[in-house]
């Protein structure tokens, strides 16, 4: 319950933010809208082995990502944005007594994704170059066998990241990000957004 209403009160954010702003200005960005895609490199570190030998599981390991984005600044300095991220499938293990079974030795390793909602936080550093802090909620799955590793296969998380973007002639962006999520993920990504 407290995942769906995460999700509906950002997705409502997105929704009304732009009529809430509609009355008192315009804004002050030539481009608000923007869409990107990124690729990156991400590491994951959820549940852990037991010494004492009881039945436990986990992912811990590191692999690429790509990210698809999308989002809208009100403002020179805020803005809202929504991506899916596809994390591939990390290392992980499942633990009976004391016999450790890994991927993709064992068993096929689950396929980890997320969706995320986020508000941006945007101050220009140098001309052509932005800072961007961001906060938001991450959406996380973990495909099959991810039931045998963990003790559940999708939930809500609170993410937080930073970023610079550097701006080029038509609406192209370079941008460099890092986030982390309390789902214990840590992404750093490259892409290309572009902005209209």
């Amino acid at each position: 319950m407290k995942t769906s209403a995460s999700v509906l009160f950002c997705l409502s954010m997105l929704i009304a933010g732009p009529a809430a702003w509609a009355d008192d200005a315009t804004p002050t960005t030539d481009a608000p809208f923007y869409v990107g895609l990124g690729l990156g490199h991400v590491s994951v570190s959820r549940g852990s082995l037991s010494l004492g030998g009881a039945n436990s599981g986990g992912i811990n390991g590191s692999g690429s990502s790509w990210s698809v984005l999308g989002g809208y600044y009100f403002t020179d300095n805020f803005g809202v944005e929504l991506g899916y991220h596809d994390y591939g499938k990390p290392a992980a293990f499942k633990q009976s007594g004391f016999t450790v079974q890994e991927c993709p030795v064992s068993f096929s390793c689950p396929q980890l994704s997320a969706a995320t909602a986020e508000f941006l936080g945007k101050v220009e550093v140098v001309p052509m170059l932005d800072g961007i802090l961001r906060l938001g909620v991450q959406e996380w799955n973990v495909g099959s066998p991810g039931g045998q590793l963990l003790d559940k296969t999708s939930g809500s998380a609170f993410i937080y990241g930073i970023g610079v973007s550097h701006h080029f002639d038509y609406g192209l962006n370079l941008d460099i990000t890092y986030e982390h999520s309390s789902f214990s993920t840590g992404e750093t990504r490259i892409g290309f957004s572009y902005s209209f």
